[in-house]
């Protein structure tokens, strides 16, 4: 399949994992990108343009902030569609303006809750569910020590995630060795490794994020609450991540899981987990899974 990806190049970006799977799709697919950080790139040329000149099979955006290409409801000949990313209420009104105009033929939510609220405003004819996934040739297990005991490095922006700050500061107060700074990429890889545990506490939205895939790609033991889609997926609580209930059963976990006496099954849970999500949701099966969709809605509808 020949797909023209309308998307900046965000390999630097804090967040590459969005990247990492657009990459994947080259080694699928031919892939012309085109965008922001790409050779050859002008903001001037419309997407009518660019079809015309690589006579794709799809036009494929991704997020509607990165998707801002001139001529895309122009395009007619060839179908739509878009990876739908921050579908979430302060940005309804200005996504379905986006929807409007730009009249894509199939739309992908990373969570059930986006593709509900895809479907109840009637943005598109044909919405699935494709969830988040991970790079496992660059997320994965290192042969490194554990010298660390709580990784909890994660943004903490108030309005997103409602208890982040205080898990941070419920982990400083305790007498163990804990990181909280800032790190990405190769260094996040590197300090999920060292550590005996990582934590994370979800958005406001109970969404599914892909810290969950990073972490157990890594083969770390994951402490999380509960997320929407965690059972969908195949997610199973104490046999590839635990989940706590509450700041207090949160603590009372860390407390448990750093013990020496329970680090047999706190391995064990971790290399379910790293099992499970190697093999359900990495990058490759995820691409599979979106061209199947394609072909079925699109080809075969």
């Amino acid at each position: 399949m020949k797909i023209l990806l309308l998307s900046p190049n965000q390999i630097e970006r804090y967040n590459w994992g969005h990247q990492l799977f657009r990459n994947e799709m080259g080694r699928q697919h031919d892939v012309v990108y085109y965008g922001e950080g790409y050779p050859g790139y002008d903001e001037r040329v419309k997407a009518t343009h660019l079809v015309n000149k690589y006579k794709p099979d799809i036009l494929l955006t991704y997020c509607w902030k990165y998707a801002q290409y001139r001529g895309i409801g122009e395009v007619k000949d060839i179908p739509k569609v878009h990876i739908s990313l921050d579908y979430i209420d302060k940005y309804l009104k200005r996504q379905n303006r986006f929807f409007a105009g730009h009249k894509y033929d199939l739309i992908f939510g990373f969570t059930t809750r986006a593709v509900n609220l895809l479907k109840e405003n009637e943005v598109c004819k044909k919405i699935r569910f494709l969830p988040f996934s991970v790079d496992t040739n660059i997320y994965k297990k290192l042969d490194l020590p554990k010298t660390n005991d709580v990784l909890a490095a994660f943004g903490t922006w108030h309005g997103y995630y409602a208890h982040r700050r205080e898990i941070q500061s419920i982990l400083r107060e305790m007498e163990i060795e804990v990181i909280t700074d800032w790190v990405i990429h190769e260094e996040l890889i590197k300090a999920t490794n060292e550590s005996r545990i990582t934590v994370t506490s979800n958005n406001r939205w109970w969404s599914l994020s892909m810290r969950y895939t990073e972490t157990l790609a890594c083969g770390g033991f994951f402490l999380a609450d509960e997320p929407q889609d965690l059972e969908r997926l195949g997610y199973v609580d104490g046999k590839h991540l635990i989940i706590y209930d509450g700041l207090d059963d949160f603590k009372d976990k860390v407390i448990y899981y750093l013990k020496p006496e329970n680090e047999k099954e706190r391995e064990e849970i971790a290399k379910a987990g790293m099992d499970h999500v190697r093999t359900n949701h990495n990058n490759k099966v995820r691409v599979e899974e979106m061209t199947k969709i394609i072909i079925e809605e699109l080809y075969k509808g």
